[in-house]
């Protein structure tokens, strides 16, 4: 069989039309995954007793396993015992797992970066009379976001391509426009490819603005 370029420019506007969704969905998990991030970085980076430690199994369980599974599992699963999960969302139960996937990533990503902050700097600035806050604030995250950028790009590139997961709970989104083709046409291969060139596109777009911030900080230093 042959590839039909006719019905793959047909088809690619029909999948691109629902970037929308894909875009909002990475975004608002974009935000949450950041939030979480930076919390579960400075209980670890402070080492808050019994939390830290919580927090490292946590962060262990959510690397360790597939986010599809941690989507069927959170939104099949555990709806058979929870009213609340049962009547969400699709788009919201798909950001709450991709948040909690990617906040877990982040975390590693913000603790590396605050780490890299030399502990004699945290000392000079004790000794000129800053709190805890101060010190965090004006002295540590200014200087760790540098270092922080280049990997949570890729966190956030890599919380676009999980997006392909939601049409399995039902989500209209790129993948699932592409699936309703596919169950019209069967003509898989075209409509795979416009999925492709759909997710190929942004994410050249997501790593030329990855260069750009990365030059400017760098111009900083």
């Amino acid at each position: 069989m042959k590839f039909d370029v006719a019905y793959f420019l047909e088809t690619l506007p029909l999948v691109a039309a629902q970037l929308n969704i894909t875009l909002a969905l990475t975004a608002v998990a974009a935000v949450f995954s950041l939030l979480l991030g930076l919390i579960f970085a400075l209980i670890s980076y402070y080492k808050i007793p019994v939390l830290s430690q919580i927090l490292k199994v946590w962060i262990a369980f959510m690397r360790s396993t597939p986010a599809l599974v941690q989507l069927l599992f959170f939104y099949y699963g555990l709806a058979r015992v929870s009213q609340l999960i049962l009547n969400m969302n699709p788009i919201v139960a798909v950001a709450v797992v991709m948040s909690l996937n990617m906040g877990s990533f982040m975390s590693e990503s913000i603790r590396a970066a605050l780490l890299s902050v030399d502990v004699g700097q945290h000392e000079a600035a004790m000794s000129l009379g800053m709190n805890n806050f101060q010190i965090i604030t004006r002295i540590v995250i200014p200087q760790a976001v540098r270092v922080a950028v280049p990997p949570l790009f890729n966190d956030l590139v890599n919380l676009f391509k999980m997006t392909s997961m939601a049409y399995l709970i039902g989500l209209q989104d790129v993948m699932g426009a592409a699936k309703i083709q596919m169950s019209i046409s069967f003509k898989f291969f075209e409509c795979y490819s416009c999925v492709m060139i759909v997710y190929l596109a942004v994410g050249v777009v997501l790593t030329v603005i990855q260069k750009l911030i990365e030059r400017r900080y760098a111009a900083a230093y």
